[in-house]
């Protein structure tokens, strides 16, 4: 699955172009590295998300095979860290 789609399915972000706007914005990194939104995202990697209002490091837990429930949504991913900037 591609990070953009992954980012906006597990509600780190509201929509897959704001997803896509902030790794463009070289914010999102996957196993320390400038992530791209076409990267393929697999199970057991790391993603961290530093936005000028948060910051989030997540491991990727599974891939939906489609569109999911909010209720779901959390369980993709093992939040790590989590903080939020003034």
């Amino acid at each position: 699955m591609r990070l953009d789609r992954f980012l906006s399915v597990a509600k780190i972000f509201k929509s897959r172009s704001l997803a896509a706007l902030a790794i463009d914005s070289s914010m999102v990194f996957i196993d320390s590295l400038i992530a791209k939104a076409a990267r393929e995202v697999r199970p057991g990697q790391i993603i961290e998300i530093d936005t000028p209002r948060f910051y989030k490091k997540i491991e990727v837990i599974l891939l939906p095979g489609g569109n999911i429930s909010k209720k779901e949504a959390s369980s993709l991913y093992k939040l790590l860290e989590e903080r939020f900037k003034d």
